[in-house]
């Protein structure tokens, strides 16, 4: 399945050190049937993310993101980014995204923990100049957001 994403790299503040996020965006927000609903629609995104394992997001005040196997990301030179899911064709990553840009510290913090948090969904990367707080509350209240704590190694 092939996606029109948006990705954004950033950090979020926490007592312990900063955590890496990485954000991906359904900016097409290609409908797919689902499976568990017969004649209810969701985002080809979701619908990929859900069943590799990620969570729904549908409150960002509970949020308890859970640690999800079998995902992986890896960022190397030239700013590309691997995202890999449990359900993907080792010559098909889930994304593969160039020339990304990364907050200062995002790869090391990522290195040093070894993971990071993985929010994807419809979160209007491009077009919403709203905090990034805010995007997430909205496509979780609109049950648009799927999340996990995933692996990660430098590229």
């Amino acid at each position: 399945m092939t996606f029109d994403l948006d990705v954004l790299l950033t950090m979020m503040p926490m007592p312990g050190g900063d955590v890496p996020l990485v954000f991906l965006d359904d900016a097409a927000a290609t409908p797919v049937p689902r499976r568990d609903e017969p004649g209810e629609e969701v985002t080809a995104l979701m619908a990929a993310c859900l069943g590799g394992g990620l969570d729904l997001v549908t409150d960002m005040r509970e949020l308890l993101v859970p640690l999800v196997p079998g995902w992986l990301a890896e960022f190397g030179g030239r700013g590309t980014l691997t995202v890999r899911s449990p359900r993907d064709d080792p010559a098909r990553p889930f994304c593969r995204v160039e020339r990304l840009g990364a907050p200062p510290g995002w790869a090391e913090a990522a290195s040093r923990l070894g993971c990071l948090v993985l929010f994807a969904g419809s979160i209007a990367i491009a077009e919403d100049t709203a905090s990034a707080d805010a995007r997430l509350r909205r496509a979780a209240a609109t049950g648009m957001l799927a999340s996990g704590v995933i692996g990660y190694r430098p590229g």
